[in-house]
C-alpha cells in the first residue's frame, strides 16, 4: 500500500514538473487538444446514423380494386356523363355544415319546431376568420294528410294540349353560385337538381322555386369508376342504418323538393340491396325517382315498383359533349324524341355552353309546338 502511494507522489511531481517545463503556451495548447478529442468523440456518438422504418400506408379496399373497372354496361353516353358532372366546375366547398335529420315518415322534411324557428345568436369569431351564418330553415307547410309530397310541392304545369312535351333537367346545382343563378334566371318551369353539400342551400332553391322552377336532390351516389361523388354519398358497402342516416341528412339539407335523382351512381343504382333501401325511404316520404341511367343495368324500375314510388328515366344528355355543336344536336335529339313518344326528359349541366344554348332554344318551344314542363307533369 505504501508503496502504490509513493509510486503516485512520484508520478505528480515528474507532471508538475513536466508542466513548469513546457511553460504557458504548450499547457493552453494541450488543453485544446484534449477538448477537440472529447468532442470529436461525442460527435461520433451522438451523430451516429441509425434506420427508422417508415409506416406504409393502408392497403386498398376490395372495394377501391374493383372500382377500376371500366363502366363497359353503361349505355352509349352514360360514361361521359359521370366525366361531364365534375367538368368545369369549381372546387367542392367540403361537407356542408351540418344538418338535423329528417323525420323517417312522412312528410318528406320536418316541422320547424320552436327551437329551430328561432335563429341562433351568431357564433363570437376568432381571430380574422369570420363564424359561418346561422342557416334557419323556412317554415314548411306540411301536405295535406293523404297527398303525398311530390304532388304537394309540384309546380303548376301548363294543360296539356296535345303537344309533344319537354322536361329539362339541370344537374349540378348549388356549388357554383355564379353559373346557379344564371340557370335559374333562365324560363321554366325547368326542374333544379341540387347537390345537397353545397352552401346556403335554403337561400339558393327560395330564389329558383320563386323563379317558378321545380326542385329534386341531386344525391351523391357511388360511380364505378374513381370519381368522387362527394360527401355523404351512398355506397354499395354501407349497411342499411348508415344508408338511412345519409339519407335523411341529404334529405334535409332543404326544403320543397319533389324527389332524388343520382349524382353518378353507376356502380349504386346497379345493386339492387342499396337501391331497396332508398326506394323504400322515398316510398315511405312521398317522394319521386329520376333514373338519370348512368349504367344500363340500373336496378331502380322493379324496385320502384314495389315500392310504389313515382319513377321517370333520362332520355338524354344535353351536354356529354360539351361544344356549342354538340350540346345544339342533343337538344334536336330532345325535340325527336319528343315528337315521337309525346314526351322527352333531358339532363344538362350549369355548363357555360349549355346555358348558351337554352338561353336561345327555350324562348323557341312553343312556335316549335312543344310544351316545356316540370318533371311532375311527366308522371303517369
Amino acid at each position: 500500500m505504501k508503496r502504490g502511494r509513493d509510486r503516485l507522489v512520484h508520478a505528480r511531481r515528474l507532471a508538475m514538473l513536466w508542466l513548469a517545463r513546457i511553460g504557458a503556451g504548450g499547457r493552453i495548447a494541450l488543453a485544446l487538444t484534449t477538448l477537440v478529442l472529447v468532442a470529436g468523440g461525442m460527435t461520433a456518438l451522438l451523430g451516429e446514423e441509425r434506420y427508422h422504418p417508415v409506416a406504409a400506408g393502408p392497403a386498398l379496399t376490395p372495394m377501391e380494386e374493383e372500382a377500376d373497372a371500366s363502366g363497359a354496361d353503361q349505355p352509349e353516353d352514360a360514361g361521359d356523363e359521370e366525366a361531364a358532372e365534375t367538368a368545369d366546375l369549381p372546387a367542392r366547398p367540403g361537407a356542408a355544415p351540418p344538418v338535423p335529420d329528417a323525420q323517417a315518415t312522412f312528410p318528406a322534411q320536418p316541422p320547424v319546431t320552436a327551437d329551430t324557428a328561432k335563429p341562433a345568436a351568431p357564433p363570437t369569431q376568432v381571430a380574422a376568420l369570420p363564424a359561418a351564418p346561422p342557416r334557419p330553415l323556412p317554415p314548411l307547410v306540411a301536405a295535406p294528410a293523404g297527398t303525398p309530397v311530390w304532388k304537394h310541392f309540384a309546380v303548376a304545369a301548363p294543360a296539356p294540349n296535345g303537344h309533344p312535351r319537354i322536361v329539362i333537367v339541370i344537374d349540378d346545382m348549388g356549388v357554383d353560385r355564379t353559373r346557379s343563378e344564371k340557370v335559374a334566371s333562365l324560363p321554366g318551369p325547368l326542374t333544379l337538381a341540387w347537390l345537397p353539400y353545397a352552401r346556403d342551400l335554403p337561400q339558393q332553391t327560395g330564389k329558383a322555386r320563386a323563379n317558378g322552377h321545380e326542385l329534386i336532390v341531386h344525391m351523391p351516389m357511388e360511380p364505378t369508376g374513381k370519381e368522387d361523388p362527394g360527401p355523404g354519398a351512398l355506397l354499395t358497402r354501407l349497411d342499411e342504418a348508415t344508408l338511412r342516416q345519409r339519407l335523411a341528412t341529404n334529405l334535409s339539407a332543404f326544403q320543397g323538393f319533389v324527389g332524388i335523382n343520382n349524382h353518378m351512381g353507376s356502380r349504386f343504382t346497379a345493386d339492387p340491396t342499396g337501391m331497396a333501401v332508398v326506394m323504400a325511404e322515398l316510398g315511405a316520404r312521398g317522394l319521386l325517382f329520376l333514373d338519370s341511367r348512368t349504367t344500363a343495368n340500373t336496378a331502380a324500375g322493379p324496385l320502384s315498383a314495389h315500392y310504389q314510388v313515382p319513377m321517370l328515366s333520362r332520355d338524354v344528355f344535353l351536354d356529354h359533349v360539351m361544344t356549342a355543336q354538340g350540346v345544339a344536336a342533343s337538344l334536336a335529339k330532345v325535340e325527336d324524341i319528343a315528337r315521337k313518344n309525346g314526351l322527352a326528359i333531358a339532363i344538362g349541366h350549369p355548363h357555360d355552353v349549355t346555358i348558351a344554348a337554352l338561353t336561345q332554344w327555350l324562348p323557341t318551344l312553343q312556335e316549335k309546338g312543344f310544351q316545356l314542363v316540370p318533371l311532375t307533369a311527366a308522371v303517369k
